[in-house]
């Protein structure tokens, strides 16, 4: 890219603000991948996550930004931090300090019959997907921020 040492390793031009002045936000969605009948909720909010980072994009809110994604696939007895969006490390629910949380719940196929994962621990909600509206404003939040 123009501007950038050749000789500073690709991890760190993303992420070094010092390198190339761009302000580094890690962007980790959290989920289980069970197949879609089963994690269909989570993977609404992968789509969605998508979304609101391509229209960010055209709406030129990441251009002086070093943006890395991370797609973490979860066990099944990490049920309760499925469907997790966290930004710098950061859930969006917390960023947005709404006291709404976003859980996936659903069962594993073991062959023979369908047994139920872990539940969202209390106080999560069990939804479609997170919002279009809440990732867009709690990534927005964090931009605005930095």
């Amino acid at each position: 890219m123009l501007g950038q040492d050749p000789s500073v390793p690709p991890k760190k031009r993303i992420l070094g603000d010092k390198v190339t002045g761009k302000i580094p936000i890690i962007i980790e969605w959290r989920h289980l991948d069970l197949g879609q009948p089963f994690s269909g909720h989570c993977s609404e909010t992968g789509a969605t996550l998508w979304e609101v980072i391509t229209t960010l994009g055209q709406e030129h809110w990441l251009d002086d930004i070093g943006l890395e994604l991370k797609n973490t696939i979860l066990l099944p007895e990490e049920t309760e931090e499925s469907n997790t969006v966290l930004v710098n490390g950061i859930p969006v629910e917390q960023i947005l300090n709404t006291g709404d949380t976003f859980g996936c719940s659903g069962g594993q196929d073991t062959g023979s019959e369908v047994t139920p994962l872990q539940r969202a621990p209390p106080g999560r909600e069990v939804l479609k997907g997170i919002p279009y509206e809440v990732l867009r404003k709690a990534i927005l939040t964090v931009l605005t921020r930095a």
